[in-house]
């Protein structure tokens, strides 16, 4: 076997320096890009590119930008990255008038909103000015009149907001179909019941009912019209079991119970 070279202590001294050389640089070259970054992190916190800039807003019908944004608890300048899309979307379902909110983040500073609104069931007018009810009773900021639905009833004589959500609820149980046929809703109490209701319909008919069983009674307004005659307009009363009285008969005839699910007879002269 060969004998290895041989290297004396003199000529490996330079190598050992140079090692450690380049093991000084790098050491310091990974000092100086962590401190950089440091630096970096600190200006990106500082500055606005870490701030909410912007909001997107979709899904409002009823509810303007400003007061989701109001309602939402974020402004511009809060800090995007600790902004807490959960809480945002509690927050606008507990002060707006919102069924559902979902809030995302989209880099680098915009906030997202898509907002699911209550439908509007009916409207009241007050004043001059025409108020929208929500589904779940809650009222709106008012609006022209020509910015209504055409198919939303008017509440009238509902002073107590008890008895509005009440109404309320019981329309958005029904049928679109009947929705759409309703044109006032009077509340008119009576001896027997403080939920007394007068419904006047779009084709012509009046209904009597109590707020309690409307929603379950009116259900079967569409298979009731069928067995009257559209010519002959009256009052059908809901109250209890299902009767047809024509404007025209006489006060002292009694009415005629039928089948809510069948028909309603009419009792003309």
């Amino acid at each position: 076997m060969g004998k290895k070279p041989v290297v004396s202590l003199e000529d490996r001294v330079p190598q050992l320096k140079q090692r450690r050389r380049k093991k000084a640089n790098r050491r310091l070259l990974a000092v100086v890009i962590l401190f950089i970054l440091i630096i970096l992190v600190i200006l990106y916190f500082q500055s606005s590119f870490s701030k909410v800039q912007h909001f997107s807003i979709e899904g409002t019908e009823w509810l303007s930008d400003q007061k989701v944004i109001e309602g939402s608890g974020v402004k511009i300048g809060d800090s995007y990255w600790t902004t807490d899309t959960k809480a945002v979307e509690e927050s606008l379902v507990t002060h707006l008038e919102v069924e559902l909110a979902e809030v995302t983040k989209k880099f680098p500073t915009t906030l997202e909103f898509r907002i699911n609104e209550f439908d509007q069931i009916a409207f009241v007018q007050q004043d001059q000015q025409f108020i929208p009810i929500l589904e779940n009773g809650m009222s709106i900021e008012a609006v022209a009149s020509n910015e209504l639905p055409g198919h939303a009833p008017l509440l009238l004589g509902f002073s107590s907001d008890d008895v509005l959500k009440e109404m309320a609820e019981a329309l958005s149980l029904l049928p679109q179909e009947v929705q759409e046929s309703i044109s006032e809703v009077h509340l008119t109490p009576n001896d027997t019941d403080d939920g007394h209701i007068t419904v006047y319909m779009n084709d012509g008919f009046e209904v009597s009912a109590i707020i309690d069983t409307f929603a379950e009674k009116m259900e079967h307004y569409p298979s009731i019209i069928t067995q009257l005659d559209p010519d002959v307009k009256g009052i059908i009363d809901l109250e209890v079991g299902s009767y047809f009285r024509a404007y025209e008969t006489s006060e002292q005839e009694a009415e005629e119970p039928v089948d809510e699910e069948d028909a309603v007879d009419s009792e003309e002269e």
